[in-house]
């Protein structure tokens, strides 16, 4: 697990889900030979019985663009989650029948803010909800900020609260 899936795990825990990382699933190519891909996190919260599936594509030193949704290769990465593959993996491993009984989150790293209405838009038609990772980052400080003795122990949320406490956040 990467640093951005571990934050976006710490992040759905202070939220109140479970969360299992990495559901692996097998996609057939047409022109290439099979083979693996994941769904990043699969979280789910008891208290209103939600499930989530959140695909992570935050590659922090880029900023999603139209150009990004038109390039065949950036597009499909960006909406893996969203294949016929990866949505069958997800109803699979929750026991559901259909789509609707869980939403699907993409987590990206920064969108344009001047093509942002066109963007969200598009990825709008895949998925339930597009977060920016650093919305993700804001909500964990302000938690921490609130309640500074973090009780688990991700080095993620423990560096985060080290910044904090040190005034640097």
């Amino acid at each position: 697990m990467d640093v951005n899936e571990e934050i976006v795990r710490a992040w759905l825990q202070e939220q109140g889900f479970l969360v299992r990382g990495r559901l692996k699933y097998l996609v057939k190519g047409k022109r290439r030979s099979s083979g693996w891909s994941d769904v990043d996190l699969i979280g789910y919260r008891l208290r209103d019985r939600k499930f989530v599936a959140v695909d992570i594509a935050a590659w922090m030193t880029e900023t999603i663009t139209l150009s990004h949704l038109k390039d065949p290769s950036i597009r499909h990465r960006l909406l893996k989650i969203s294949s016929q593959e990866a949505r069958k993996a997800i109803r699979e491993y929750l026991g559901v029948a259909h789509d609707d009984q869980y939403e699907v989150w993409l987590v990206v790293s920064f969108i344009s803010k001047r093509q942002r209405d066109e963007i969200m838009s598009d990825l709008l038609k895949h998925v339930d909800k597009v977060i920016e990772f650093p919305e993700i980052m804001k909500d964990l400080i302000k938690r921490i900020k609130r309640n500074p003795n973090v009780p688990r122990e991700e080095e993620s949320l423990q560096t985060i609260r080290a910044l904090v406490l040190c005034g640097l956040l």
